[in-house]
C-alpha cells in the first residue's frame, strides 16, 4: 500500500485561480501540490499520490478529460478522487467527464462552501478504501499482516537477497495444543491467546523484521540480513519467553508453548521462496514430531525438491483447504475407532467391578444432559462428554481390594484412589486428538473452594468441563449403590450439593444440576434405579447399607 504525500493536487493554467485555490485549500489545513498544465500535474500525482485531484477541463497540452482517463487505466492510482472543474458547460461535458472516471464535476465559478464539501466526500472515501486496504491485508484479530501479505513481503525480500546480495531466514511457529484451549475455554479465550503471542512476537522482533500471522494459530517472522543460527536464537528466545508472556489472569493453569521451525537463504537447498517456506515447514514439523514445545532449525531432516520441480510445490489454496478438511475428517474417525475401543476396555472393568462399568455410563450420560442443558458449543459438549466416558480408565491400574472393598477406604487407599484421574491421563497421553479430554480429566478432582487436587486451581481458573463433570460424577456417587453403602435420594443428593456449592462444586453448574432434575426427574429418577437393579446388591443386615 502506498502512502499518499499529500491531500490534494492542482491543476490549472489560470495562475490567479491556481494561487487562490491553493491558498484556501492550505487554510483549510491541507497539504497541496500544484501545477500549470496537464503533463507537470501528471508528473505531482504520480510523485506525491494525493488523495485528491482538483483539475480544470480546458488545459494547454493534456485536458482534464485526458488526464482523467489515463489515471483510471492505471490500477495503482485507483484511490485517487478526482474533481473535475471548467468554465464552459458545454453540452454532454458533465456527461464525458463522469464516464471518463471523474468523481466529481464543478462548473466555474463554483461555490466555495460546495468544493470545500466534495474534497471533504474526496478524502473521506480515500479513508474508507485504505482501511478496506489494509483489512484486506491484515489479519483482524491480531492486527498482523495476513497470509496474502506474507507471500507479498517474502517474495520482496527475497528477491533482494538474489539482486543485492545478503541474506535472510524465516521463523515458523504454531502453538501447541491450540484446540485444547478452545474447546476446553473457549473460543474467546483462544482469541485471547493469539492476540498476547502477536503481541510478544512484535515485542521481541526487531524493526526490520515483519510478523505474520500464517493461518489459525500459526505465525511467521521474515527476518532480513539473518542467519539461520541468528534466527534459531531468536525464536529460542520467543519460545522460552512465551508461557511468561501469554498469561491470562483468570485462568492462571493456562499455559502456552508452541513449536518452532527456522530456515534461511544460506541453506544450500533454498533456491526459490517455496524451498525456504517448505524447509521452515518441514523444521516445524519435526519440532512437532519430537516433543513440541521446541525450536528446530538447519539441522532438520529437510524434503529435498528435486531441480526439475521447483515452482510445481506451491499448491494453490483450494486444495490446500481440500487436503486440510480430509485430514481433520481421518483425525475424527480415528477418534471414533479409539473411543470405541477404550469404551470396549472400560466395558471390561464390569467383569472386576460392576460399580465402576455402570458408573462411567451414568457420568456419560448425566454429562450429556448437562451440557445440552446449558447450550455449550459442540466442540466443547462432545469433548465434556468423552471425558465423562473416560474418566475412570485409569482405575484398571487399582488393585481388586480397593474396587470391591466392602469398607470405608483408608486415608492411605483414598489418596490412591484420588490419582484414578492422573493414571487416566498418563493411559491417554500418546492419543493426541484427546487433548482436551485430557485437560478435563486431568482437573477433575479440583474444587471450586482452591483445595483440590492435583493444582489447587480455584473458581473459574478451573477448566469449565472439568467443573460440570465434578458435578455429574459426584451425582452418580452419591446416587448410585456401592459396595460398602446404599445411595441416596434425588432430593437428598441435591441437598449435599447445596451445602458444597461454592466450596466443592461451581455453584452454577449446581444450579443447572437442580433445574434441569425439576424439568426432567422422571428419566433422572428411572437411570438411578435401572442402575441399582443393575448392579450387585449390598447385603442385608450389613452395618454399612445406612449411607453415612
Amino acid at each position: 500500500m502506498i502512502e499518499s504525500g499529500a491531500d490534494i493536487c492542482v491543476i490549472e493554467d489560470d495562475p490567479k485561480q491556481r494561487a487562490l485555490l491553493v491558498r484556501r485549500l492550505g487554510e483549510w489545513g491541507y497539504a497541496v501540490v500544484a501545477a500549470a498544465d496537464g503533463r507537470e500535474g501528471l508528473s505531482l500525482v504520480y510523485k506525491h499520490r494525493p488523495r485528491v485531484l482538483v483539475c480544470d477541463i480546458m488545459l494547454p497540452d493534456l485536458n482534464g478529460i485526458q488526464i482523467c482517463r489515463q489515471l483510471r487505466a492505471d490500477p495503482t492510482m485507483d484511490g485517487t478522487y478526482i474533481v473535475l472543474v471548467t468554465a464552459y458547460d458545454r453540452e454532454n461535458q458533465k456527461q464525458r467527464a463522469l464516464n471518463a472516471g471523474a468523481d466529481e464535476y464543478l462548473q466555474k465559478p463554483y461555490d466555495t462552501d460546495e468544493l470545500k464539501a466534495r474534497i471533504r466526500n474526496g478524502l473521506r472515501f480515500n479513508r474508507l478504501k485504505e482501511r478496506l486496504e489494509r483489512a484486506a491485508l491484515t489479519d483482524g484479530l491480531t492486527g498482523l499482516w495476513n497470509h496474502t501479505q506474507f507471500r507479498e513481503i517474502l517474495d520482496r525480500e527475497f528477491q533482494r537477497t538474489r539482486r543485492f546480495g545478503g541474506r535472510m531466514a524465516l521463523v515458523m511457529l504454531d502453538l501447541d495444543h491450540f484446540k485444547a484451549v478452545n474447546d476446553t475455554f473457549g473460543h474467546e479465550v483462544g482469541n485471547e491467546v493469539l492476540r498476547l503471542t502477536a503481541a510478544h512476537l512484535r515485542r521481541c522482533a526487531r524493526e526490520v523484521d515483519t510478523v505474520v500471522r500464517y493461518g489459525g494459530e500459526e505465525f511467521g517472522v521474515i527476518c532480513p540480513e539473518t542467519g539461520i543460527e541468528d534466527a534459531a536464537a531468536f525464536a529460542e528466545r520467543i519460545r522460552r519467553t512465551l508461557p511468561q508472556r501469554v498469561r491470562l489472569r483468570e485462568y492462571p493453569q493456562l499455559r502456552i508453548h508452541a513449536s518452532f521451525g527456522v530456515a534461511g537463504t544460506d541453506d544450500v537447498r533454498v533456491n526459490s521462496v517455496n524451498d525456504l517456506v517448505t524447509l521452515c515447514d518441514q523444521a516445524l514439523y519435526e519440532s512437532k514430531r519430537n516433543g513440541r514445545n521446541r525450536v528446530t532449525g538447519c539441522n532438520c531432516v529437510a524434503v529435498e525438491v528435486p531441480e526439475a520441480n521447483r515452482g510445481q510445490t506451491e499448491m494453490c489454496a483450494d486444495m490446500i483447504d481440500r487436503l486440510r478438511k480430509e485430514v481433520v475428517a481421518l483425525s475424527m474417525r480415528s477418534k471414533d475407532l479409539s473411543l470405541q475401543s477404550i469404551w470396549a476396555l472400560i466395558q471390561a472393568l464390569e467383569a472386576r467391578d460392576g460399580y465402576s462399568a455402570w458408573h462411567s455410563r451414568n457420568v456419560m450420560l448425566y454429562t450429556n444432559w448437562l451440557v445440552n442443558a446449558a447450550g455449550w458449543a459442540r466442540p466443547l459438549r462432545l469433548a465434556t462428554a468423552n471425558a465423562a466416558m473416560l474418566h475412570d480408565l485409569g482405575k484398571i491400574g487399582l488393585p481388586d481390594r480397593l474396587l470391591m472393598n466392602p469398607r470405608q477406604l483408608t486415608e492411605e487407599e483414598a489418596a490412591l484412589v484420588r490419582q484414578v484421574p492422573l493414571i487416566t491421563c498418563k493411559i491417554l497421553e500418546p492419543l493426541r486428538v484427546f487433548e482436551t479430554e485430557i485437560l478435563i480429566i486431568r482437573h477433575l478432582r479440583e474444587r471450586y473452594d482452591g483445595a483440590g487436587f492435583p493444582d489447587g486451581l480455584r473458581g473459574d481458573s478451573i477448566p469449565i468441563g472439568s467443573r460440570m463433570l465434578a458435578v455429574a460424577e459426584a451425582f452418580d456417587s452419591i446416587t448410585c449403590n456401592r459396595a460398602h453403602r446404599l445411595g441416596r435420594s434425588v432430593d437428598e443428593a441435591l441437598e449435599v450439593f447445596r451445602a458444597e456449592s461454592g466450596r466443592q462444586f461451581d455453584p452454577d453448574c449446581v444450579r443447572l444440576l437442580e433445574a434441569d432434575i425439576e424439568r426432567h426427574r422422571p428419566r433422572w429418577t428411572k437411570q438411578i434405579e435401572r442402575a441399582r437393579i443393575e448392579l450387585p446388591q449390598v447385603e442385608l443386615g450389613s452395618p454399612l447399607q445406612t449411607p453415612p
